[in-house]
């Protein structure tokens, strides 16, 4: 009903809506510069009406709540483009850092020092008797030494400063999460659906926008009001009014989950751009210095001075000084070797591990196909099986063990039917004496070949020995029943065996089923066992059980003195089981061509003149540690000269090879065809093999001399003017065939100026996305603020209308008490 009453009563919501407004206007004008503030706004709505006869009545305006103005879509696109920016603008921090490490604008370069270290090796070939050449090389040398480990340093201190970033990082995820959670829960407990928690939903906003910039998130909002946060791999960060907490350790980011007991699991979430922001953007960074990976700058920078050393040495240890060795040379110590011997399970075959289920001091294998088993033995798979190991670079080495089997035997030998032939040179002869049948011939001709072999390994002369054995086949020994089975004795030796002197078309050594012909190991051609060596831990990690582990024969918690059954991990050291001396603990043994390779030793009077006539061969065929080697030197030595005591004597000490002449008698080397003395630095420039140990040989710098600027002649003369090696060490520059890890080829300079380019140029790429993404994400908040932003022009003009309307709303009153006066006055 129409009255002076409603007309106050108006006029009183009038003035309580424009006071209301006035504040929420007030409210914007004081947060016009507070970061994340979102313009709010007064909601009115007209009052319902009252029904009259002459029709429906308005009753004012009604408050109905204070809202914040707010694209949701934009908001998290912004919160996304926050994600990419952390991520760009922590990789544009560091790239600076490392294009710095890796400068190549001033002469101390590595490409320049590269120049001038070829260019010294250029000198000496021009004056090869000159000591001033001699030191050239050296200085030259050592700059390049000097150099890689300075890059080595400053990536070792630049990893240090960003794990320290990546800790901090967490903790401020860490804080951010809890107030996050802590908003969540005065929001959800406070506001109602007409009134909302404007300013707590903003400092949410804000905190939100924060964490996007150090991991990339996503977000989405409950009915309660509550805002659930989630990484890219889809972990919990916040629930309601609980979060949980990120850590970095050493396997990078994790997720920290806590069970009801308490009891706390770290999960390694997924690494680099997929962790997005500046979290992501230092890790992948970070991954790119890591030690350990061939495919990083680090590992890059570690394969150039890996393929440095070898090529000069490789070359450098062919050759001979000024003079020849007069005192006591020494090879690299070799380490105790861990030595395991796996047998894969011949059941499984077939099945194929897939890439990264297995991985081997914390570096994921690949694809390990499987194959068809021979005779009880996975021969195929264990051939998958080292490749995949060795392509993936994990500080092991695995190898193969050769073994050969003849087809079955299908009629045995006769009555004094007599066979011969030679296995590894060793001759084999054997006579039936009665009748066999398939199996006995099989068995016996083994025996015979053991025999024979043991004969051979008796005479002190016949160095190194021959391992190997024969046995018959059983069918489930890689052999079918009645074969003839040969394979190398020492666990990972994949040293040819070789057949000779079958004549098939004799009656009986045709009944052998033997092949002529030289076998390695191959997919064929083993034992069905793989080998590996590693001169630190074996770290093997392959799922949440055992099942990748029993594929591989190495299941079942027996393994290793710290192995427990169905944790699907293995750690095997050499305490474990090892092998002291074994070649395969040089660094370089991959480089090692035994299979009839050896070197050349030229013996000299004291006088320089030659003790013999010709040099004397050391055959390393077959060879598996350095007392292998030393007991061929030496036998060759006293087969050669029958001297005795020995003009030269070949040691074993304290895992070294040493070599030591008498007084009378001096020595070099020539001819070196198995790569022996580069892989045992004997007779080379550098040590080592990173950029971090490698150095000048301290045989070379206590005597320059010792730099083999010459080769020894072929009647082994030694000529202070002689510049053969020195010409083809300074050729290496232009070699473009030089290997690196991973199968790479290219020349030294290629690959390190081929390092430094992929640096630079993601460099610019991350320069010119945040560029790009930082446009972006003004123009995102340029929208963001269009809708959500305080115009202080406009809060102006909307105090001047509130005002007014205020004032209207007071005249209305005025008039309304005038009239309640006036009925006053008339009764």
């Amino acid at each position: 009903m129409s009255g002076i009453s409603t007309i106050l009563n108006i006029g009183k919501e009038a003035l309580l809506a424009q006071q209301t407004a006035i504040s929420v206007a007030s409210h914007n004008i004081d947060n016009a510069d507070t970061e994340g503030y979102s313009r709010q706004s007064l909601t009115l709505t007209t009052a319902a009406s009252s029904p009259l006869a002459v029709g429906n009545l308005g009753n004012g305006v009604q408050q109905v709540s204070i809202m914040r103005q707010y694209d949701q879509f934009i908001t998290r696109q912004i919160v996304e483009q926050n994600s990419t920016l952390g991520y760009l603008e922590a990789q544009n921090e560091i790239y600076p850092v490392l294009e710095a490490v890796f400068d190549e604008t001033d002469d101390l370069g590595m490409s320049d020092l590269l120049n001038a270290f070829w260019d010294s090796w250029q000198e000496l070939s021009d004056n090869p008797e000159l000591t001033s050449s001699r030191q050239e090389v050296l200085e030259q040398g050592q700059l390049q030494i000097d150099k890689l480990q300075s890059i080595t340093t400053s990536l070792g201190d630049l990893r240090s400063d960003l794990n320290l970033s990546l800790d901090a990082a967490v903790s401020e995820v860490n804080s951010i999460t809890r107030q996050i959670a802590e908003l969540n829960g005065q929001i959800t407990s406070t506001e109602t659906a007409t009134a909302p928690q404007n300013d707590l939903r903003d400092k949410r906003d804000t905190l939100i926008n924060e964490l996007a910039g150090y991991l990339d998130i996503s977000c989405c909002e409950t009915a309660t009001g509550a805002c659930t946060v989630m990484i890219s791999d889809g972990h919990t960060l916040v629930e309601g009014n609980s979060q949980s907490d990120i850590a970095w350790n050493d396997e990078g980011l994790a997720w920290l989950s806590e069970s009801a007991g308490g009891t706390q699991t770290a999960i390694v979430v997924k690494e680099g751009s997929g962790i997005g922001g500046k979290i992501g953007g230092w890790s992948e960074i970070l991954g790119q210095i890591e030690e350990g990976d061939p495919d990083n700058y680090a590992g890059q920078l570690d394969a150039f001075a890996e393929a440095l050393i070898r090529e000069i040495n490789q070359q450098f240890s062919q050759g001979v000084g000024m003079a020849a060795f007069s005192g006591e040379l020494q090879s690299a110590q070799i380490p105790d070797t861990a030595l395991l011997t796996a047998t894969l399970d011949a059941g499984q075959d077939t099945t194929a591990i897939t890439a990264g289920t297995l991985e081997i001091n914390d570096t994921s294998i690949g694809m390990i196909a499987g194959g068809q088993a021979s005779y009880g033995l996975a021969t195929a798979k264990s051939a998958n099986t080292a490749a995949a190991i060795n392509a993936a670079a994990c500080g092991v080495t695995a190898k193969l063990t050769t073994q050969v089997s003849g087809a079955a035997i299908t009629a045995g030998l006769a009555a004094g039917e007599t066979v011969s032939f030679a296995v590894g040179g060793i001759e084999v002869s054997y006579t039936a004496v009665g009748a066999e049948t398939p199996a006995e011939t099989a068995a016996n001709v083994a025996g015979a070949i053991n025999d024979a072999v043991t004969i051979y390994n008796g005479d002190p002369a016949n160095t190194p020995a021959m391992t190997l054995e024969a046995a018959a086949g059983d069918g489930a020994n890689g052999g079918s029943t009645a074969a003839i089975i040969l394979r190398n004795t020492n666990a990972g030796d994949e040293s040819a065996i070789v057949i000779s002197g079958i004549d098939p078309g004799d009656a009986a050594e045709g009944k052998l089923s033997l092949t002529a012909g030289s076998f390695a190991a191959d997919a064929a051609h083993n034992t069905g066992t793989v080998s590996l060596f590693s001169t630190d831990t074996i770290d093997i990690t392959a799922g949440a059980n055992d099942a990748c582990l029993d594929q591989l024969g190495l299941g079942g918690g027996n393994v290793s003195s710290s192995d427990v059954a169905g944790d699907g991990q293995l750690v095997f050291q050499a305490g474990d089981n090892a092998v002291s001396g074994v070649l395969q603990g040089l660094a370089y043994a991959d480089e090692l061509q035994t299979d009839g390779g050896g070197f050349s030793l030229w013996l000299y009077n004291a006088d320089g003149t030659p003790a013999l006539p010709d040099a004397v061969t050391v055959d390393l065929t077959r060879v598996y540690t350095l007392q292998d080697v030393a007991d061929a030197i030496n036998t060759s030595l006293t087969n050669a000269t029958g001297a005795s005591p020995a003009w030269l004597t070949a040691s074993v000490q304290d895992n070294r090879l040493v070599l030591t002449p008498d007084s009378e008698h001096r020595f070099a080397f020539s001819g070196d065809s198995a790569n022996f003395l580069a892989t045992a630095e004997l007779n080379t420039f550098f040590t080592g093999s990173s950029a971090a140990d490698m150095a000048i040989n301290q045989t070379v710098l206590d005597n320059p001399d010792y730099l083999t600027a010459g080769l020894v002649t072929e009647d082994g003369e030694i000529y202070s003017g002689n510049n053969s090696n020195a010409l083809l060490l300074a050729d290496i520059r232009d070699r473009e065939d030089v290997a690196y890890t991973g199968g790479r080829q290219a020349s030294l300079d290629d690959f390190y100026s081929s390092l430094v380019g992929d640096i630079g140029v993601g460099s610019q790429a991350t320069a010119d996305n945040l560029e790009y993404n930082t446009l972006l994400g003004n123009q995102l908040m340029d929208l963001r603020d269009s809708a959500a932003g305080v115009s202080l022009d406009e809060e102006m003009a909307n105090l001047i209308k509130y005002q007014q309307a205020y004032a209207a709303a007071a005249k209305l009153i005025t008039i309304a008490d005038e009239m309640m006066q006036t009925l006053l006055d008339t009764i």
